[in-house]
């Protein structure tokens, strides 16, 4: 039978969790633990996963101190987490009078609201809607909290927090780290469009309207939304299996096609090149990674993860990328290897200095990327014009210039791709590359400015 994270203490279970080093001093322990209150294995392999993920959401948030996010649970989010945990206690125990154990759990839950608010605000809360009432209103956010808590500890009613949290709880230990983010985010994106109603209320209009806004408001790809169907579906057609749910209301939803450069993305003209790169804000990294995206087509993450081990031969080898044929050896064009030359590493020898992690995956990429976008804006560049279409701006360019189609598809990584990586030897195989690279420019005022001592 698996014990991981149980330990026995008095002849009972408990789960405890090592607190990484890094954080230990936030946190003030080097490990977590939670009693199980129960002495049979099998029970406490049932019980340990949910307890498991709450300290491991501890441990999240001192993290988050450490990179000077947000650190701590705001008050609506502490009732409902101490909502879910009551649930959490007693929906083992069925054989409790269901109405008795309510009443319990109402007042539990007024308690701890007065604990959190004080007692002026829950009575604000409570009471704010009654005409003989003459104190101050309470906080919308507080009564819509107060609301879910309430909602979470109705044992009869399923809300979509309570399913998503015991749903999650057993994706984490099958899933790939990456795509549990993914899925988390796009679950929990949706709760909080919907509202945390109970899930049967979930029809299959709700989810089409849904969808229908992600595509109006966000103009996302085809992967995207279909990835986004199928995250949340997926909760549902757990649900169907669990509380028996009727039906799935994403299943064999329709996802419209959305062509590839509906999105309206363009290639950057000289003159958005030339102005984005000369913009006041402009730092050290924010040219070094425009001017490697203009000069070898890369990927915004592959650039991020570029180290000083992968520059040699005068090539970047890239390792790891969003696809098989991703893995490439790109030779750096004259204009980029200046700029290299000028590169001081940082403590973890990466080109592009001083990235935190973010998203569901933790790209280096991903508040770069935002800053990039604020840049832009402030460099007041269209809508289209993203870092991403850089990589149409080379593959333009190099055909305008001549360049074999199977050259740039090589040196872009697209997956019809025909040269592997392992091919390259002693620089020989690469040569034809490497004059095709030479045969791109951007013109003197890129060029010549690049090769200044720009950053």
């Amino acid at each position: 039978m698996d014990t991981k994270y149980l330990w026995k203490r008095h002849n009972t279970y408990w789960v405890r969790v090592r607190v990484p080093n890094s954080v230990r001093h936030i946190i003030g322990k080097a490990e977590l633990s939670k009693n199980l209150y129960t002495k049979d294995l099998g029970e406490a392999n049932r019980l340990k996963h949910r307890e498991v993920s709450r300290l491991m959401r501890s441990i999240d948030i001192a993290k988050k101190q450490l990179d000077g996010s947000k650190a701590t649970l705001s008050k609506e989010d502490m009732l409902r987490e101490y909502a879910s945990s009551l649930r959490d206690l007693q929906e083992n125990d069925i054989d409790n009078d269901l109405e008795e154990l309510s009443l319990a759990l109402g007042s539990a839950v007024e308690n701890e609201l007065s604990k959190i608010y004080g007692e002026e605000e829950a009575n604000a809360i409570f009471h704010g809607d009654d005409p003989q009432y003459k104190g101050k209103k309470a906080n919308p956010e507080a009564v819509e909290a107060t609301k879910d808590a309430f909602r979470i500890i109705d044992l009869k009613s399923n809300p979509l927090s309570q399913i998503a949290s015991a749903f999650l709880d057993e994706e984490v230990k099958v899933l790939k780290n990456a795509t549990f983010r993914r899925k988390k985010k796009h679950i929990e994106e949706f709760i909080r469009w919907v509202g945390n109603i109970d899930i049967d209320k979930v029809t299959r209009k709700v989810a089409g309207d849904y969808i229908t806004r992600k595509i109006k408001n966000k103009n996302p790809s085809y992967d995207t939304i279909k990835n986004i169907t199928a995250d949340v579906g997926s909760m549902f057609s757990w649900a169907e299996n669990r509380i028996d749910l009727e039906r799935n209301p994403f299943h064999r939803l329709s996802i419209p096609k959305i062509k590839k450069g509906a999105q309206g993305r363009k290639p950057w003209t000289q003159e958005q090149i030339v102005k984005f790169l000369s913009h006041k804000n402009m730092k050290r990294n924010d040219v070094l990674a425009t001017a490697i995206a203009l000069y070898t087509g890369m990927r915004l993450e592959e650039i991020c993860q570029l180290r000083e081990k992968d520059i040699f031969d005068g090539c970047f080898h890239v390792e790891e990328g969003k696809t098989k044929s991703a893995s490439r050896v790109v030779p750096i064009h004259p204009v980029l290897e200046k700029l290299i030359q000028q590169t001081t590493y940082d403590k973890e020898d990466y080109l592009i200095h001083d990235l935190n992690g973010g998203g569901y995956d933790n790209k280096r990429s991903w508040n770069f990327q935002k800053r990039q976008g604020r840049l832009r804006k402030e460099a007041e560049l269209p809508k289209g014009v993203v870092f991403h279409t850089l990589r149409n701006t080379f593959a333009t360019r190099m055909e305008n210039a001549g360049v074999p189609k199977n050259h740039i598809t090589q040196l872009m990584g697209h997956e019809d791709g025909n040269m592997a990586l392992d091919v390259y030897s002693g620089g020989l195989a690469i040569e034809p590359l490497r004059k095709s690279m030479e045969k791109l420019s951007y013109g003197e005022e890129v060029d010549d400015y690049l090769l200044k001592d720009c950053i």
